[in-house]
């Protein structure tokens, strides 16, 4: 059922004002009985005091915020919410997926996805950075005026020619599956190509047992799976390394990689992520739901590293809503301040997928959309505690 306090604003060309008892601008600064000014489809001013006239829609008393950001979602895996095993191990969970998503076919596919794209906006979620194997779901963003980046994801070898394209509102770049699923040649390929266009290249990194183990040098059991579907490993670089230092090894880190999962990091990748400037994207439902585990949200805080929220797929997690990801993330890491939880969600998602410019902060110049939380917070320190709080754990 829809959430009837969740009020989506994407504001008209025309100067308006739009005011609430409380407006988040940014993690760290809310104001009281203010207002956001706009025209154009941009944000022109955040107003202390709002004067009263025709053109001010007095929201009510509960928050405007900045719409949430969606940075890694799979919506193509829509149509196997509560279809596989949870809890039994990440292999058998791969394995059920993928003989799952064969027999439901494309149809299916698509028609679980465009129902789970429309309910996003509902759930306060306005940019999302959707990763597709089959190529679904492209077109289907485009319907509820979403913004963010489509990737197309590629495993095993070859060159492909994938369609690149940095446009507004949906850019579409590429992304590689994972480590030990797609060749090293193909990750350089796609992050060359990617880096001259001028997008966001997104990958699995440390997110699995078995991914680990075969990096190390040491899964005989996941090189004979890729033999199975067809990809021959045995050139590929990996030995006495994790995941992350493979990446570093092959040129893949920087500012333009999304890193995404991040379970099994050592002190010393940790600093190659830093180092590098290379983005991270967290996805602690799903990895509770697939690994047992979340990742280390602390430590990643203390190298300065700023990680962005995304939900994974309904195959994996209960839903797609940010707010349930946040209490989630509120739930488990309690000593994570309200302010760094809630720019996990917003600011650090916007800049994780390239779009820093037009969303993660209600600022001069960001596109005229946001959210207007309808719930009551009797004092400025109970605000953010009340949005990152107003999901399901």
């Amino acid at each position: 059922m829809p959430d009837t306090r969740i009020h989506y604003i994407r504001a008209k060309d025309e100067p308006a004002v739009f005011k609430a008892k409380w407006v988040i601008k940014d993690p760290w600064t809310i104001l009281e009985n203010a207002g956001i000014a706009v025209a154009a489809g941009r944000i022109t001013s955040v107003l202390d005091t709002v004067p009263s006239g025709p053109s001010v829609t007095d929201c009510g008393p509960g928050i405007l915020m900045p719409p949430l950001v969606n940075a890694h979602m799979h919506l193509e895996l829509s149509a196997l919410a509560h279809r596989l095993p949870l809890g039994k191990g990440f292999e058998p969970w791969v394995k059920a997926l993928l003989t799952a998503r064969d027999s439901l076919g494309p149809s299916a596919l698509i028609r679980a996805a465009r129902h789970a794209v429309q309910a996003l906006p509902g759930q306060g979620t306005g940019l999302v950075g959707e990763v597709s194997t089959l190529g679904l779901t492209r077109s289907l963003l485009t319907d509820p005026g979403l913004a963010g980046v489509w990737f197309q994801e590629y495993l095993g070898t070859g060159y492909p020619a994938p369609d690149l394209a940095a446009d507004f509102p949906l850019s579409a770049s590429a992304a590689g599956h994972a480590p030990h699923t797609t060749s090293p040649d193909l990750l350089r390929y796609l992050k060359n190509r990617i880096q001259k266009a001028g997008l966001v290249f997104s990958i699995h990194v440390a997110e699995s047992d078995a991914e680990m183990r075969f990096i190390e040098g040491n899964n005989r059991s996941w090189h004979d799976f890729l033999i199975q579907r067809g990809i021959d490993p045995k050139d590929w670089p990996v030995g006495n390394k994790t995941p992350v230092k493979y990446l570093k090894d092959l040129g893949i880190l920087g500012p333009h990689t999304l890193a995404v999962h991040l379970l099994q990091v050592t002190d010393t990748d940790l600093d190659l992520l830093a180092d590098t400037k290379t983005c991270i994207c967290l996805c602690p439902r799903s990895n509770q739901n697939l690994h047992n585990r979340i990742p280390d949200i602390p430590a990643l805080l203390k190298r300065h590293l700023k990680p962005a929220l995304g939900t994974d797929s309904l195959a994996s997690c209960e839903s797609l809503s940010l707010f349930d990801e946040m209490a989630f993330v509120r739930h488990l890491c309690p000593k994570v301040s309200p302010a760094d939880i809630f720019a996990m969600a917003t600011k650090n998602g916007a800049s994780a997928l390239g779009l820093a410019d037009r969303f993660g902060t209600l600022s001069p110049g960001k596109q005229s959309e946001f959210i207007y939380l309808d719930t009551g917070v009797s004092s400025r320190d109970q605000v953010l505690e009340k949005v990152i709080c107003y999901g399901t754990r």
